[in-house]
C-alpha cells in the first residue's frame, strides 16, 4: 500500500480512538410540501441481519412540467446534509437542485443516516459505516424505482455523490448494480494526507458545538462529530473563490458525521470497488481541492491530468469522463464557479441518462 494511503488510514483510525434482511416495500410518508418539492421520511433498515429500522429524510423535487423519467439521487458528504445540494443562500447560483430541475430532472435529496432529519442511531450500540450507508442508499433506489416515494416510479436513477457521499456511491453502484449512471464529486483515488490530517484536527464532539447545544442530553447524538466553529473555510474551500455569506450559511447549517464513517472512509479508495461500476461515470473536482490535489496527491491542473490518474480505477464500461472546476476547492457546489459545474452535470447527464 502506498505510504500516503497508510497515513490516511492512520489518521482516520485516530478519529475512532478519540471519539471513543432487505426491507420489504413500504410507502414513504410525506412530511411537508412546497410548490416544487415534497419531503418524505422513508423507512429503511440499517442491515440485512438484524433489520434495524430507521428513516431517511429526503426531498423530492420535480421540474415545473412534472416528474421526469430519471431521478437524480443526491448523497451529501461528511458533516453535510441535504442543504448542500439545495443551498438556501442565492439558490440561483448555489443550488444543484435548482439547476438540475430546471434542466428537466427530478431530484431526491437526502440526509444520510445520522444527519439532519434522518434517524440518529446511538453510536454506542450501532456502527454507521460506509457499507451501512451504501445499503441504505440501495433501499432508497429501490423505493424510487417502485414508486414508494411520491407515488411515482422512476425508470432510471442517476446517483450523485459528494466527498464521503461519493465513497458511498462507489460502494452502492459497484455492489448492487442498480443505477444507470454515477456522478462522483470531491473524490479521487489519491489523497493529500497532510490536508486530510488538518481536517481531522478540526473535528470534535457535536454536542460541544453551539449548533447542537440543544442535543447535549440526547444519547442519540453522543459520539457524533462535527467541525469546530470557524474551520469550514480552511477545511473545504478555496476561500478566494467563495462568497463570505456562503461560508456563514454553511457554518450555520453544518451537520454531523459518525466515527464509523470516517474510520471506513479510506478502504474503498484502495480496495478496487470503483472498478466494479459498470455504468457511465463522471468525476468532477475543484482544481483547488486541497484534500485530493497537490504534489503528494493528484495533479488537478486540468481534466486531462485527472483523467490520466483516475482511469486505472474505472472499467471501460464506466466510459469515464472528468471535469476540473477552476477557482473551486473541495465543496464545488459552494464556490462562485458552481454554475459552471452544474452546466457540466446537466450536459453529461443529458448525454448518458436523459431526463
Amino acid at each position: 500500500m502506498p505510504l500516503h494511503h497508510r497515513a490516511v488510514l492512520f489518521f482516520l483510525l485516530i478519529i475512532l480512538v478519540l471519539s471513543g434482511t432487505m426491507l420489504g416495500p413500504r410507502s414513504a410518508h410525506a412530511a411537508t410540501q412546497t410548490d416544487t418539492c415534497q419531503a418524505f421520511n422513508v423507512p429503511v433498515t440499517l442491515d440485512d441481519i438484524l433489520s434495524t429500522p430507521a428513516t431517511i429524510y429526503g426531498e423530492l423535487c420535480n421540474p415545473a412540467s412534472g416528474a421526469s423519467h430519471t431521478v437524480q439521487l443526491l448523497v451529501p458528504g461528511g458533516t453535510y446534509g441535504h442543504i448542500y445540494w439545495n443551498f438556501p443562500y442565492q439558490p440561483q447560483n448555489y443550488s444543484y437542485v435548482h439547476a438540475l430541475t430546471a434542466a428537466g430532472y427530478s431530484t431526491f435529496n437526502i440526509d444520510r443516516i445520522g444527519i439532519g432529519k434522518s434517524s440518529h442511531p446511538p453510536i454506542g450500540l450501532l456502527t454507521v459505516s460506509m457499507n451501512t450507508n451504501a445499503y441504505v442508499v440501495h433501499q432508497i433506489i429501490q423505493a424510487l424505482r417502485s414508486g414508494n416515494i411520491g407515488n411515482q416510479p422512476f425508470d432510471r436513477v442517476l446517483l450523485v455523490g459528494h466527498s464521503l457521499g461519493s465513497v458511498i456511491s462507489w460502494i452502492e453502484a459497484g455492489t448492487y448494480h442498480d443505477v444507470d449512471g454515477v456522478i462522483i464529486t470531491g473524490l479521487l483515488h489519491h489523497l493529500n494526507a497532510t490536508s486530510l490530517a488538518g481536517v481531522v484536527a478540526t473535528l470534535y464532539p457535536a454536542t460541544l458545538d453551539p449548533r447542537f447545544a440543544n442535543q447535549l442530553l440526547n444519547l442519540n447524538y453522543t459520539g457524533y462529530l462535527t467541525t469546530e466553529p470557524g474551520t469550514r473555510g480552511s477545511d473545504f474551500y478555496y476561500v478566494p473563490g467563495a462568497d463570505p455569506n456562503v461560508l456563514a450559511t454553511d457554518e450555520a447549517t453544518k451537520e454531523t458525521a459518525t466515527p464509523g464513517e470516517f474510520a471506513s472512509f479510506a478502504t474503498p479508495i484502495v480496495d478496487g470497488i470503483s472498478l466494479q461500476i459498470n455504468v457511465p461515470v463522471l468525476v468532477v473536482v475543484g482544481q483547488k481541492d486541497a484534500l485530493f490535489c497537490g504534489l503528494l496527491a493528484t495533479d488537478c491542473t486540468s481534466a486531462a491530468t485527472i483523467q490520466q490518474a483516475e482511469a486505472p480505477y474505472y472499467s471501460s464500461q464506466a466510459q469515464l469522463q472528468v471535469a476540473a472546476i477552476p477557482e473551486a476547492g473541495h465543496d464545488i457546489n459552494l464556490h462562485k464557479t458552481a454554475p459552471s459545474w452544474f452546466a457540466i452535470a446537466s450536459a453529461w447527464a443529458s448525454q448518458h441518462v436523459a431526463p
